[in-house]
């Protein structure tokens, strides 16, 4: 049976939004009616407004009888200051760059507002450690407005680190927003951490060569657009060459079937490009000159790339030659033939074209040589001191096989160079090779490969705007998570620094039009200047000093913000921030 109604009133707070995009807050009464069986609205009050895009409550002003005074005593007043001016420069690029939708879109709102207030503190604070944010948040707005502690961001970590459908969920959506990839710069970093509890951290090739364990991080980069698209991680100790299979079913997943991959000479191999050609993806590849069928071509080519006629147009330093070969590849077979009679996992052989394109530069000769030395003496005295060869790097076993003469008498070790071999060294220092199946222009493919420079860029953003130097947690999970809110904030960062790179040269100059004022153009000038010699994340900075007040009385409400200059003024507008949508 139901319960008997209890007769008692029940007071209740409900929201009603009005058409103008405000929010009332009504205090309503109400009393359950036994005959007719629901309840009754006995009053109703508004107590308090929510004024359009804003969250926090305004309360009303209580009703005075007619011909009452004011009080004479003093009201309560309630009272808030935020630094506005970075943070909504930063919540407009999450917006417009559909970042922030593709996070709220791959998650729940409020694991959504913490990964984005986690990011968007990174950006903020040129990527200050995470304990920093405690206190933080006090003076700058955020998303998630219930407080980030430090257990609260480990705990969203580990979440994250075990919820793949999240993060590959947001790579998706990155992909559609980014639209036509063109090239796809693959290529790695490591991270080095003195944790003792990470399986991933192991010794292995460390690009900030500090003798410490590393985790390799593996990006994907779109290069037409700038951006970076997914990433994952693996072990340190890994070679390059044997993550390209997983990169490029990877990409199948995200919706990318067709792009040229663009990569340096730590993933050329045989295999890899063979599985790129059956994938029916492009390729870019920097390969090796020492490699048994590209040598014979740059001999044979020697005397062409003298000449003035194999300068590159834009780099005049460097000469380029293209060969056309038809080269075989070898695939493993996926499936038994009946028709042929082969059998799956039988090794075959096909042929496809290649363009072999060979360039020289004179001043990366003497480069070569310098670090080809520099290697060989460093392998000597590691030597030298008793380190054992078969505890270095495959590589540098490889090296100190070729180059290097070993001779022990009892406890001590002496080295000496192998002069016939360094010399034939020495011949090919200054020559360089690209591989593509699709690229016939030497000049062309050049230009492609040194746009993947961005993504070396990319990987120094990271380690100096996003706390990406260090491993600082403990568990393989929440390291994941942590990349992910670090992926996010260099997401932000990337597209930051791209709107700012396509601003700059529309500043002063005169349109068609001849419309343009010469104080608007000296503006401009000035402008461009700072630019220019500020680096990114100063130009964010400069803006946290624009301070937002609140005040809220019995009485009135009202709001006031720090003035800016004409020309933080127009960086704004350049920007794409409105009078609207900016509160300053």
């Amino acid at each position: 049976m139901p319960a008997k109604p209890s007769g008692k009133i029940k007071t209740s707070r409900v929201n009603v939004k009005q058409k103008n995009g405000d929010i009332y807050v009504m205090e309503r009464q109400t009393l359950y009616d036994p005959v007719k069986k629901y309840n009754k609205i006995v009053s109703s009050k508004l107590i308090a407004k929510i004024p359009k895009g804003e969250k926090i409550e305004v309360p009303t002003r209580p009703k005075r009888p007619n011909g009452s005074k004011l009080p004479t005593k003093p009201l309560n007043v309630s009272a808030s200051r935020k630094r506005v001016g970075m943070m909504d420069i930063i919540e407009h690029i999450g917006s417009i760059s559909g970042i922030d939708a593709a996070i709220y879109a791959s998650t729940d709102t409020g694991t959504a507002q913490k990964i984005i207030s986690l990011a968007r503190y990174l950006l903020a604070t040129n990527g200050q450690t995470f304990p920093g944010i405690q206190t933080w948040q006090y003076t700058h707005p955020l998303p998630y407005v219930n407080g980030i502690s430090e257990d609260v961001y480990h705990a969203l970590f580990h979440d994250i680190g075990l919820d793949e459908s999240l993060q590959q969920n947001f790579f998706r959506k990155r992909c559609s927003l980014l639209g036509d990839h063109g090239a796809i710069a693959y290529d790695s970093t490591t991270i080095s951490t003195y944790s003792g509890q990470q399986p991933e951290a192991r010794y292995g090739y460390n690009k900030a060569k500090d003798g410490m364990k590393t985790v390799k991080l593996l990006t994907l980069y779109s290069i037409e657009n700038r951006q970076p698209v997914a990433f994952t991680k693996q072990p340190g100790n890994l070679p390059d060459v044997s993550s390209i299979e997983n990169a490029l079913k990877q990409l199948s997943v995200l919706g990318i079937d067709h792009a040229e991959i663009v990569t340096d000479n730590g993933y050329y191999s045989e295999p890899n490009l063979s599985e790129m050609l059956q994938k029916g993806f492009g390729f870019v590849t920097l390969a090796k000159t020492n490699i048994k069928w590209i040598r014979p071509e740059i001999e044979a080519h020697i005397e062409e790339l003298s000449s003035i006629h194999s300068v590159c147009p834009f780099d005049p330093a460097t000469h380029g030659v293209t060969v056309l070969l038809m080269h075989d590849f070898e695939k493993v077979r996926k499936y038994a033939s009946h028709k042929s009679g082969a059998e799956k996992g039988a090794v075959e052989t096909f042929r496809r074209r290649v363009y072999l394109h060979i360039y020289f530069n004179a001043s990366r000769q003497a480069e070569d040589r310098i670090a080809f030395e520099t290697d060989l003496m460093e392998l000597k005295s590691i030597i030298e001191d008793g380190t054992p060869i078969e505890e270095l790097s495959r590589s540098a076993q490889e090296k100190v096989k070729k180059y290097l003469s070993i001779n022990t008498w009892g406890k001590k070790t002496t080295v000496r160079f192998k002069d016939k071999a360094c010399q034939e060294a020495y011949k090919y220092h200054g020559y360089f090779t690209l591989v593509s199946n699709r690229e016939k222009d030497c000049h062309e493919c050049l230009k492609i490969y040194r746009k993947r420079e961005t993504i070396e860029s990319y990987f120094e953003a990271e380690k100096e705007h996003a706390d990406g130097s260090r491993i600082r947690v403990w568990s393989p999970d929440t390291l994941r998570g942590r990349m992910f809110v670090q992926f996010i904030s260099l997401c932000y960062y990337e597209y930051f620094s791209e709107q700012l790179r396509k601003i700059k040269p529309t500043l002063g100059k005169q349109n068609k039009d001849n419309i343009r004022t010469k104080e608007m153009i000296d503006l401009e000038e000035k402008l461009l200047s700072w630019m220019e010699n500020t680096p990114v994340y100063l130009q964010l900075q400069w803006f946290d000093t624009v301070e937002e007040v609140k005040v809220s009385s019995e009485l009135r409400n009202k709001r006031w913000n720090t003035e800016v200059t004409a020309r933080d003024a127009l960086y704004l507008e350049k920007l794409g921030m409105s009078l609207r949508t900016k509160h300053f």
